[in-house]
């Protein structure tokens, strides 16, 4: 027999390949075409090719799609939106002719800044803290009024001797304050603790003018003084009516703080009046105008640039066991009440304050009612010796209720009725004694 090819020839190397491959049948390492192995057949070649290519196909006509209708929406509302914009104008033109056409930025589809609903261009905060209305006088700008009154604002510097001990012993010390000029020819008015012991004083104007002056009189009381330079046709300040004065109105400082910054200007309001203070038998004006160490004896300004007060430092502490001073309260003595006391020192180099020469205090209603006193009103503790209630005829307890008609019920509203009066001037007290009420003429003595 030849070797010729015969396909039902079964020799024992195709029946052993046949064999291996059939032990593989289900192994997962076999390699290349399984469908010999009696598997389902998958898809032809060619089929899958024709379903990816329609898939593929699908996606791009999708895709081109929406490219399209998207520009075409983009011009669509890009046209209308130009419509809308040109369509009012029309209307607005043709309805309402004399108006006019609001601006550009209004026109824009972009939101107002957040808040600016009420904004108002021309608000100013001196518009709302204005003084009571005087005939004949406008308010000014705060530029305005240092305009006016700064130049006739002066620095003070005083040499003072101080003792320092037994160590250093007398030690000259220059203390700085402010002031103002009232009159062309010099008068000078600042606060008494400026010029105290002073062994020499000078005074510098806005104009770098430097003048020394003499002490005319001095109420340390009162803390006022008046100065003197020699000079003529000098810048002056005005005396307003501090009377007048509302709480919440402007208020304008100007003075010489830490001593080396002559004319400094700091503003505020009027933050109350009438405030009683231990150290000052005067009533005072409380600010919020910034004062520092210098500017006692300066000016205080009303919005008519006039000089309403005389600036006088006073540290308020925030209880007494603390060093801490309260921020944004300073006080000033009112011009009404420094008037009499400017011109007396300048008439006579002195003021007198009218004295009774009694002690009193305010009647407390318990008290009053465990003692059978009146209340209210004001006791008589003491009664000094040939002073002026003696002679009198004051006793101590009586209550004092009325000066010439004026009630008073605290020892302030007694000093305060007591001091519009001058030294040998008569009033008639309303006095309770025990049940009786009787009637006093006091004439007022001096303090001096």
């Amino acid at each position: 027999m030849n070797n010729e090819y015969n396909p039902h020839r079964h020799n024992s190397s195709n029946q052993n390949e046949e064999e291996h491959s059939r032990s593989d049948r289900h192994s997962p390492y076999t390699q290349g075409d399984r469908s010999n192995y009696g598997e389902a057949s998958p898809p032809k070649k060619g089929t899958s090719g024709l379903a990816l290519g329609v898939i593929i196909f699908g996606l791009v006509a999708v895709l081109l799609f929406s490219a399209v209708a998207g520009f075409l929406f983009f011009l669509y509302k890009g046209y209308d939106r130009l419509h809308r914009i040109q369509e009012p104008a029309e209307v607005t033109e043709s309805l309402l002719p004399d108006k006019p056409m609001p601006s550009e930025s209004l026109l824009d589809d972009d939101p107002l800044p957040s808040g600016s609903e009420g904004v108002d261009p021309h608000f100013s905060l001196e518009d709302f803290a204005r003084p009571a209305p005087q005939e004949g006088k406008e308010i000014l700008s705060i530029p305005e009024i240092v305009e006016k009154a700064k130049p006739a604002v002066v620095a003070i510097y005083t040499n003072v001797v101080v003792d320092r001990g037994a160590y250093f012993g007398l030690v000259e010390n220059t203390v700085a304050g402010s002031g103002f000029i009232i009159t062309e020819n010099g008068y000078v008015v600042t606060n008494a603790h400026v010029v105290e012991d002073a062994r020499s004083v000078i005074v510098y104007l806005e104009d770098e003018r430097t003048y020394e002056a003499k002490v005319i009189g001095s109420d340390a009381y009162a803390d006022i003084a008046v100065l003197k330079v020699d000079a003529k046709g000098l810048p002056t300040v005005e005396l307003g009516d501090s009377d007048k004065l509302l709480v919440g109105e402007m208020a304008i400082a100007i003075g010489n703080p830490t001593g080396n910054l002559r004319g400094t200007v700091t503003s505020g309001i009027v933050s109350a009046v009438d405030r009683e203070m231990q150290e000052s038998p005067i009533p005072l004006i409380q600010t919020d105008a910034a004062l520092n160490s210098g500017n006692s004896g300066g000016a205080l300004l009303n919005a008519y640039g006039e000089v309403i007060g005389i600036n006088q430092l006073k540290i308020v502490y925030a209880d007494s066991g603390r060093n801490e001073p309260i921020i944004g309260i300073s006080f000033a003595i009112p011009s009404n009440a420094a008037k009499p006391i400017i011109e007396s020192l300048i008439r006579t180099g002195k003021y007198e304050w009218p004295m009774m020469g009694i002690t009193v205090s305010t009647v407390q209603q318990e008290l009053a009612e465990q003692q059978d006193m009146h209340f209210p009103g004001v006791v008589i503790v003491s009664v000094e010796k040939n002073g002026p209630g003696d002679k009198a005829g004051l006793k101590a307890g009586d209550v004092i209720t009325k000066i010439n008609n004026k009630r008073v019920t605290t020892t302030r509203e007694l000093s305060n009725a007591k001091n519009e009066y001058r030294v040998g001037e008569t009033v008639t007290l309303e006095v309770y004694r025990a049940k009786r009420v009787i009637e006093i003429s006091l004439t007022f003595g001096s303090s001096r």
